[in-house]
């Protein structure tokens, strides 16, 4: 309890430090009325600024939008069409969350498969053949993958919707979710797989050498079984160490997928945000991005802990 509650503030601090940051950096650098001063039949400019405070020192605007935060006017509002900017960072953090959930579960499980066969044929040519592959998928970089997976498909008669939530709406059931989101949590998850089952893959050499692995060989297990029931549990805890801490890595080429895939998460509401140049739009979608990767991290530690007894989080 103690290592959470210390957490969750550090992650407080940090995301407080993020805000601040994404305000100094992204608001001075933009203005979203610098195309109505053009127009003579432009609404009023002036009106607009005084009402977003976007003649007031980036500090006051700052403390105005965090006192938003606590006073129920959520991330805002767009400055020129006054739209609330929550309900649609809520969709988009939902799209891009259910994106992300489903490519984690497939990494987890594809990484354990192939890094348990790795171990179990340790320097053979099916290990060689797959430590390769694991190296190539790995360097291509996500959003590359993504136009090339999409140019392979595209010609080919099948019912997946490559355009994703947008034209075709929200998801109407289960089958339709996996109908639209297979293939890129399929591509977003390759190259994680690649790198993930080599970590994995270290962590199971080292466990199946240790002593409780030997024990076990002694009272006539099969080296599969030795692996499932004994060297599993402990290679998972440096495994999930390492996605904890590489999980911005997943977001990011997440936003990557979501656009090349036209998903309607994060990565559209950003590229609109910075279209119409308003910076509630901007600085929402930043924060909220902070905060999934904070959570996780918890979560992974949280995991380690209990993967591991011997860990003392407190």
């Amino acid at each position: 309890m103690t290592f959470a509650v210390r957490r969750l503030a550090l992650g407080a601090l940090l995301l407080v430090v993020v805000s601040f940051l994404s305000w100094v950096i992204f608001v001075p650098a933009i203005n979203p009325l610098y195309g109505f001063f053009a127009e003579p039949n432009a609404p009023n400019a002036v009106e607009m600024a005084k009402r977003a405070h976007l003649h007031d020192p980036i500090l006051v605007r700052y403390g105005l939008w965090v006192e938003g935060l606590f006073t129920g006017q959520g991330f805002g509002r767009t400055v020129v069409n006054q739209t609330p900017v929550g309900p649609a960072l809520r969709v988009a953090v939902e799209r891009t969350g259910e994106l992300i959930a489903f490519s984690m579960v497939i990494i987890v499980i594809a990484s354990v498969l192939v890094a348990g066969v790795e171990a179990r044929r340790h320097d053979s040519p099916v290990d060689v053949g797959l430590r390769a592959t694991s190296y190539f998928v790995w360097s291509i970089p996500t959003f590359l993958f993504a136009l090339l997976v999409i140019h392979a498909v595209a010609a080919v008669p099948a019912s997946w919707h490559l355009s994703g939530f947008v034209q075709g709406g929200a998801p109407t059931g289960l089958g339709d979710f996996f109908q639209r989101m297979t293939l890129p949590a399929l591509t977003l998850a390759v190259g994680f797989v690649g790198a993930y089952s080599r970590y994995l893959r270290s962590s199971l050499l080292v466990s199946l050498q240790q002593p409780y692995a030997w024990v076990a060989r002694g009272k006539g297990l099969s080296e599969r079984e030795v692996v499932r029931r004994h060297a599993l549990r402990n290679a998972l805890v440096p495994f999930v160490a390492v996605m904890a801490l590489d999980f911005g890595a997943v977001v990011g080429a997440s936003i990557a997928v979501d656009y090349v895939f036209n998903l309607g998460g994060l990565a559209s509401l950003v590229i609109n945000g910075l279209t119409i140049a308003d910076p509630f739009v901007i600085v929402g979608a930043i924060v909220v991005t902070a905060a999934i990767v904070v959570v996780f991290g918890i979560v992974g530690d949280m995991v380690c802990g209990w993967l591991d007894p011997r860990i003392r989080l407190a």
